[in-house]
């Protein structure tokens, strides 16, 4: 077999399990449809095992009955191995994990159900009930430097560590595109998009929402299906007619949807696309 088409055998929870060389242990459960929890993963992100959630046991027939946890987002699949993911040793680990993660933010629902799930118990713990819900996994300053601005990063140390923007300032470097908010995973940074654009860290961002012009639509769906935000949608108007709409409090002002629009229905307020090509006639009839 050539090393452009090999194949890692493992098995996961006893069940064996083929990934691809150089994937990770979180790689190929994921993708086998093994659940592991991760609070601090995101895919189109490197891997740093800053939560611990995700530890799992592995052995191997040539460890004579050696076993250890590992971080399953860091843990290189290995021929042979095999890998716990449900283990008494692994559900204390995410106990403990839990307990400290629920003691830090007690108002996170997000972690009081996983919590719950492992039976995580903070009796022990000092418990602050009016603390935020941050627990600093670093998933958004991770994705604003990957992908936007470095606009927000961690400043403060020990117990007064937390994540935003410097001197808690609104930062000028954002661009408010929110990813920072999308892959949060306790709900603690909060974006808010109006009918005219979107909120986020103090500012205020002006979105070129886009707009369909019913009567020009042949409801043909290209908008719904190129659509990355998943905002416009087509339905029926009464007698059945299928048309477009967009929602513009959900619009992010891509103008993809404006660019694909075979019948020039679809209008971005503030850029002059209409200026490029003739809009199409008028529809006058229903679907031919």
């Amino acid at each position: 077999m050539s090393a452009a088409t090999a194949i890692v055998k493992l098995t996961i929870d006893g069940r064996p399990v083929d990934a691809a060389p150089g994937s990770t242990v979180l790689d190929a459960a994921r993708r086998a449809g093994i659940d592991i929890p991760t609070l601090c993963h995101h895919p189109d992100l490197e891997p740093v095992g800053a939560c611990r959630l995700c530890a799992v046991e592995v052995t191997h027939p040539d460890w004579r009955g050696w076993t250890g946890l590992m971080v399953a987002c860091l843990y290189p699949v290995a021929e042979g191995i095999r890998v716990e993911t449900q283990s008494a040793k692994v559900r204390d680990a995410r106990r403990q994990v839990l307990a400290l993660l629920a003691a830090r933010c007690p108002g996170s629902k997000a972690i009081g159900e996983l919590a719950a799930r492992y039976g995580a118990d903070t009796a022990a713990l000092r418990v602050t009930p009016d603390a935020d819900t941050c627990i600093l996994c670093g998933l958004c300053t991770r994705v604003c430097d990957a992908f936007a601005t470095s606009a927000i990063t961690t400043h403060g140390r020990g117990s007064a560590k937390a994540v935003g923007p410097f001197a808690g300032q609104p930062p000028e470097e954002c661009v408010g595109c929110g990813a920072c908010a999308l892959v949060c995973p306790t709900g603690h940074i909060v974006g808010k998009r109006t009918a005219s654009g979107y909120e986020i860290w103090g500012r205020s961002f002006d979105t070129d929402v886009c707009a369909v012009d019913q009567d020009r639509c042949s409801g043909c769906g290209v908008c719904e299906e190129l659509c990355p935000f998943s905002v416009a949608r087509v339905g029926l108007r009464p007698g059945g007619e299928r048309v477009a709409s967009i929602p513009a409090e959900h619009c992010r002002g891509c103008g993809v949807c404006v660019g694909a629009c075979p019948t020039g229905a679809i209008d971005q307020r503030g850029q002059p696309w209409r200026a490029l090509t003739a809009p199409a006639a008028p529809r006058t009839g229903g679907d031919s």
